[in-house]
Order: C-alpha cells, then sequence, then structure tokens
C-alpha cells in the first residue's frame, strides 16, 4: 500500500498511542478510520491499533458503494469486504463490522475506543441520563445497545443530527469524529474527561495481616494496593 498522506499518516500515529493505552483501547478492539479521495480507509478485523506503526492495519473501502448499499438496506452492507478496494489492498485486510458506523459519520476522521469511562456510565440501567448530563455541552447522542452491523448502522443513522460529533453506544463504547486527526484526538481527551468516575473511597486493607496470611503459600498480594478495595468496600 502507497497511500500515505500526512493526515493518513497522523491517523498511524494516533492509532498507536490510543491502541496502547488500556483505559481506551483493550487487545484488537476498537478501531479508526479516515475518509479520502471517495476511499474509506478503516483498521482491519482482528488486527490491533497499537501496531498501526510497524504494520500495516488499514484496509480501503469504496465508501459511496457502501453508502449506497446502506440506503438501500442492502444485507451486503452488513459485509464491508464486498466493498473493499482490492488494488490498493495487496495484503488481503478486511474490514471490521463496524465499517458502516464510520462510513455513516460525515466527518473525515473517526475514532471508535472501548473506552473504560465511557462503558462504566454505558453499562448502567439509566446509562442514557447519566451519558446526556455528563454530555451536556457536546454535540453528542446515546444509542441502546443493539448489535453491530447492519442494525446498529440504522439506529445510529436514525440518532445523528447534521452536526454530531460524538456518539456513545450503550454497553458497547464511544466514537468521536472530526474533520482533522488533531481535532479528533482533543475531542477524545475532552469527553473521556467529561466521562470520568470518581471511586469510593475504600477503607484500607490490613496488609501486614495479610501478609501473614499469604506466608508460605501459592497467595501473593497484588501489585496495585488500590485491588484490596474490592475486598475492603462494603458495596
Amino acid at each position: 500500500m502507497t497511500h500515505k498522506t500526512p493526515e493518513f499518516e497522523a491517523l498511524n500515529e494516533l492509532s498507536a498511542r490510543v491502541g496502547a493505552d488500556p483505559a481506551w483501547v483493550q487487545a484488537a478492539g476498537g478501531n479508526t478510520s479516515i475518509k479520502e479521495d471517495g476511499i474509506l480507509w478503516i483498521k482491519a478485523s482482528g488486527l490491533w491499533l497499537m501496531h498501526a506503526r510497524q504494520q500495516e492495519i488499514m484496509v480501503p473501502v469504496a465508501l459511496d458503494a457502501l453508502l449506497g448499499a446502506l440506503e438501500r438496506a442492502d444485507p451486503l452492507a452488513e459485509q464491508a469486504q464486498h466493498f473493499v478496494v482490492e488494488e490498493l489492498n495487496p495484503s488481503g485486510l478486511r474490514p471490521s463490522i463496524e465499517t458502516t458506523v464510520h462510513a455513516l459519520m460525515p466527518q473525515k476522521v473517526v475514532v471508535h475506543v472501548h473506552c473504560v469511562e465511557t462503558i462504566a456510565l454505558a453499562v448502567a440501567e439509566d446509562a442514557e441520563r447519566l451519558i446526556h448530563e455528563r454530555l451536556s455541552g457536546f454535540r453528542h447522542a446515546f444509542i441502546p445497545y443493539i448489535r453491530p452491523g447492519l442494525p446498529l448502522a440504522r439506529a445510529i443513522a436514525a440518532s445523528l443530527g447534521e452536526d454530531t460529533d460524538v456518539v456513545v453506544l450503550g454497553n458497547h463504547g464511544l466514537v468521536v469524529a472530526a474533520d482533522t486527526v488533531a481535532a479528533a484526538e482533543l475531542l477524545l481527551e475532552k469527553v473521556t474527561a467529561a466521562l470520568v468516575t470518581r471511586p469510593r473511597l475504600a477503607p484500607p486493607a490490613d496488609l501486614v495481616a495479610l501478609e501473614h496470611l499469604a506466608l508460605n503459600s501459592n497467595y501473593q498480594l497484588p501489585e496495585d494496593p488500590a485491588l484490596q478495595g474490592l475486598g475492603t468496600d462494603p458495596a
């Protein structure tokens, strides 16, 4: 692949940074994309964002053809591999099932993460209220959980306003979009900061007693003392 525009390279840099932060992305989860010259470049299925500097992780998809299939509710739209630009994909990469989400966002750059702070709220029974309260200053939409693919794409299409650039997916994660990579990164940081949940302060553990109990056993204390809160927090 020879597609190396400055913004494309900037997206690879952002992808690697985001993918290396477990608060945003875990393992091969999450995806990023950029729209250039009628092509949607999106992270390939099964690859890791954190490897964006070391290997080709982006697969090219014909944007107008995919959007047309979505508008017709064509079942093929759920299988984005049918819209891959093969001559630009010598490695035979396959696009994510969430490609339709990226295609529907009109902005040039889209970043989808499984943000821990977002999911901590998005799994709550009153997730929609919590999200709307925290993101009242953002142009956002909340989508209750729905299966990724065509059902999710339809739900997002029905919920997007003209300037919506933040989408929270119930039980799932966060999508932000902007017209530059730098703006998308800034928006991601602002949104996740707005969604931060302050943990309860748990009573301290008796580490001396625990170390004594663990002596001459196969047990050991965790490296992160904050984990003791799982045992000492009454809730």
